[in-house]
């Protein structure tokens, strides 16, 4: 009888396609997600974006550019900039990962390091990773440079070199720039690092606010959105649909009290961060505002495209489990997309968790303007409405199959 049983369940989990993928499917997704996000923060795949300003130009810093470009764990910013305030407002606009200005030559005797990375303070590990990338290049591919900066010391200590002798030093390390031999330690007052940010309260608590906030906008949407089958096999639908307005108006009513609901919810999250942790929400109300009513109309309208597409109320929930927890994680819900590969981050996008995201770091964190996140705010926009479309047409079609 227990074998029966048992047959029974695994013949049952077979034909039951959204629970077999919920079992089988979903979690060694979601690990190879994991896998790549956190296999790449310590190897070549992180791939930071880094932007260069080379206030010198000699040859020693084209040559650490173009080591810098060489690099498998680095990439260069495609775009050339001209003076740090640019460079600067890239860094703190998420353009880039993090900045890097040459602002003297490599082998000077300033007090100051020559060479000044500037990392956001939402992405403050950056800086330090590029510093030591930095360090590790000149040591390696411009040992002459090292010898530069330290010969002097080694010149105070020994009480001077005569002519011969620095002649020699002189030949030496020209050779080992042009054969790029030697071994020469790393250089810590060759790079500095500085940490800029452009919001009041703590970084992290802004991005995870904004994160949980679309996550569970996503949850809530496509529990609510569900209630439209329950209607729909218990013919109140039909009821409704004898009217002009056929299911139209139940379709659209959802909609407006998804996004409503939505509003509801995100308020509260960003409500406790202000009062509890000092994101500054009021300072940055009409953009929060708006990225707050655009997320949630995306959440209703996918939620209840998807909603429409199903035919019973488990097949939803497992389909949207399925989605929400894929696109939390591929969008920067549960992990940074900073940290992820170039090929994952590019991923992200087709989810509406980045745009989201995005918007909301520049509304409270960057303090941009409503035009500034004009291209974040218009794939949310068309995800409601492609969503809200799909809704009313899918609506329609069932019911004329009914």
């Amino acid at each position: 009888m227990t074998g029966a049983i048992l047959k029974v369940m695994i013949l049952g989990l077979l034909r039951d396609r959204g629970a077999f993928a919920m079992a089988f499917v979903l979690p060694p997704l979601i690990f190879i997600i994991f896998a790549a996000i956190f296999s790449g923060t310590s190897g070549d795949e992180m791939k930071l974006k880094v932007a260069v300003l080379d206030d010198v130009g000699t040859v020693e810093t084209k040559m650490l550019i173009a080591a810098i470009d060489a690099e498998p764990a680095l990439r260069l910013h495609e775009h050339e900039f001209i003076d740090e305030q640019s460079l600067r407002d890239a860094v703190l606009g998420g353009t880039t990962d993090v900045g890097l200005i040459i602002r003297g030559l490599l082998y000077g005797e300033d007090d100051a390091p020559p060479v000044l990375v500037i990392a956001d303070a939402g992405r403050a590990m950056t800086g330090p990773i590029l510093a030591g990338h930095v360090q590790r290049l000149v040591a390696r591919d411009l040992p002459g440079v090292s010898m530069r900066r330290v010969a002097p010391t080694i010149d105070a200590m020994a009480g001077g070199f005569s002519p011969q002798q620095q002649a020699q030093l002189d030949a030496a390390i020209d050779a080992m720039d042009t054969d790029g031999s030697g071994d020469a330690s790393t250089d810590t007052d060759l790079v500095s690092v500085e940490t800029i940010s452009g919001g009041a309260g703590g970084v992290t608590v802004s991005y995870y606010a904004g994160a949980v906030a679309v996550m569970f906008l996503l949850f809530s949407a496509m529990q609510g959105a569900a209630t439209l089958i329950e209607e729909r096999t218990s013919g109140i639908i039909d009821r409704i649909a004898v009217g002009r307005a056929g299911t139209d108006v139940i379709v659209l009513a959802k909609f407006l009290f998804l996004t409503l609901q939505g509003f509801l919810q995100v308020s509260l999250i960003f409500l406790v961060a202000w009062l509890a942790y000092g994101v500054d929400v009021p300072s940055h109300f009409l953009t929060w505002l708006a990225t707050t009513v655009l997320a949630a109309t995306a959440a209703a309208g996918l939620a209840l495209a998807m909603a429409s597409a199903c035919a019973s109320r488990q097949q939803a929930n497992t389909i949207s489990s399925f989605l929400v927890l894929v696109a939390s994680a591929v969008g920067g819900s549960m992990v940074p997309r900073y940290m992820m590969p170039p090929w994952l981050q590019e991923i992200g996008w087709f989810t509406p968790n980045a745009w989201a995201i995005d918007a909301y770091q520049g509304a409270l964190w960057r303090g941009s303007s409503l035009q500034a996140l004009l291209p974040s705010f218009w794939p949310l926009a068309v995800t409601a409405a492609v969503g809200l479309a799909a809704a009313l047409v899918l609506s329609r079609v069932r019911l004329r199959l009914a």
